[in-house]
């Protein structure tokens, strides 16, 4: 986000110390440098090693040149996002030519041998495909190339500097607060926290694709008839593409989710500033504003890819969700593999769900926000030297704020996501009282 007055000092990037990105140990902060010590801090541990990953998945630049633009690294650059592209492109081509869906994976049926006998206990399976074309691979494969697009070039092309400096600001703001250090290290962990959470899942992913393509046999459209080496090597591409996939949304979500953490806790250390610290009213009222554009940055820039994310994986959880309790009016023959098929749901569930609580706890923060004026009132000593018509000022600015995190372009709080889980939770309990789900 270009603005003036929040650029990232030199020392935060171009600082060349090599630390441990584990090791928590903070620098002292009793002296002026520990500004800039406490900058390279976080570059270190949290900053660098996550726009690493930004720029392998292709949504920064692969090689950067902050003096003055090289035409052989932006060459290389662009080569990088190609080869990234078509290997999006070819894991969809794969997905429809082994009508391997998302939602449940391959679709096998029990198939009879007559030259078994009766008392064998053995189970054959053949593959039958009854996805629609339309609505099982062209519609979600343009979303998620789509939610790509919107990602790469809100990240490429809009001077993208959000998380940088919303990450310097975090940690600064957290150096007026009692508890500085701690807190300091608790965002490090916490940001870390999300970034593993992510690698979890994309490994949880890779191995249900795995298993889905080693249960059975598979037949590729158009190779019916390929020799054994090559069904394998398509197989081997299929995990690989599908494995690109998933890691492009989830760093795509992972990076709005960080982004909404760092909010909350940059809103969290402003009201402490204000309730522990005579602050300038003025001063503190340009930091919400900051903090006010930032927000609209990620409500309008960062989510919509998120939104169309999102919207794919909430249909692969209700299909795989119907599918598996045999509820599709077409495929009634095929066999859910019942650990995996549970497992490719569950994940699906975690990643459509993990933007709305992230959103709600920010919307909940700028909730919070508005009483922070009325609070200020209450304080006898903090803000006894401070004039009463700036007091009144701050009660009435933060009084008028109505600040929310939004996806899909509404609002999103803690009291409605509830309602919405608890209506949810209903219908499932109504649907079972009613017969509709079989627990024989």
């Amino acid at each position: 986000m270009a603005e003036s007055g929040i650029r990232t000092p030199p020392c935060f990037l171009q600082s060349t110390s090599r630390e441990n990105i584990f090791d928590f140990t903070l620098p002292e902060q009793s002296t002026q440098s520990s500004v800039t010590a406490l900058l390279i801090y976080c570059k270190n541990k949290i900053l660098n090693p996550y726009l690493r990953l930004l720029s392998v998945v292709g949504l920064r630049p692969l090689i950067t040149n902050q003096l003055e633009p090289c035409f052989c690294f932006q060459f290389v650059n662009y080569i990088y996002t190609i080869q990234l592209v078509v290997l999006l492109l070819l894991g969809y081509v794969l997905q429809y030519m082994a009508c391997f869906r998302r939602d449940r994976g391959f679709c096998f049926k029990e198939a009879s041998n007559p030259y078994l006998l009766q008392t064998e206990i053995t189970h054959i399976y053949e593959q039958i495909c009854h996805a629609s074309i339309l609505f099982s691979f062209i519609i979600p494969s343009a979303l998620h190339l789509l939610a790509f697009f919107h990602a790469l070039t809100v990240f490429r092309n809009s001077d993208d500097d959000q998380l940088p400096v919303l990450m310097e600001r975090v940690f600064l703001s957290s150096t007026n607060t009692s508890n500085g250090q701690s807190s300091q290290k608790k965002l490090v962990r916490t940001l870390w926290f999300f970034v593993a959470l992510t690698a979890i899942w994309m490994a949880l992913s890779l191995v249900a694709v795995i298993f889905m393509v080693t249960n059975g046999p598979i037949v590729f459209k158009w190779m019916e008839h390929a020799p054994p080496g090559v069904t394998t090597g398509l197989k081997i591409l299929l995990v690989v593409c599908t494995l690109w996939h998933d890691v492009v949304q989830a760093t795509v979500i992972s990076n709005y989710c960080l982004q909404t953490q760092l909010l909350t806790t940059y809103l969290q250390f402003l009201q402490t500033k204000l309730l522990q610290n005579p602050v300038q009213p003025l001063e503190w009222i340009r930091y919400i504003e900051t903090f006010k554009k930032m927000l609209g940055f990620i409500n309008d820039e960062v989510a919509p890819s998120v939104c169309i994310f999102t919207f794919v994986n909430m249909s692969c959880v209700t299909s795989g969700v119907l599918w598996f309790f045999n509820y599709d009016s077409v495929d009634k023959q095929t066999v859910p593999i019942v650990g995996i098929s549970v497992l490719n749901v569950a994940l699906w569930s975690i990643v459509a769900v993990a933007p709305f609580i992230q959103a709600s706890r920010l919307s909940n923060e700028c909730e919070s926000l508005r009483n922070t004026g009325q609070e200020v009132r209450t304080r006898p000593f903090v803000h006894q030297a401070t004039p009463r018509n700036d007091l009144d000022s701050i009660l009435l600015y933060t009084a008028s704020l109505k600040l929310k995190a939004k996806l899909f372009c509404i609002p999103i709080t803690g009291k409605y996501l509830c309602l919405v889980f608890m209506f949810g939770a209903l219908c499932m309990l109504v649907l079972g009282q009613c017969h509709y789900f079989n627990d024989n």
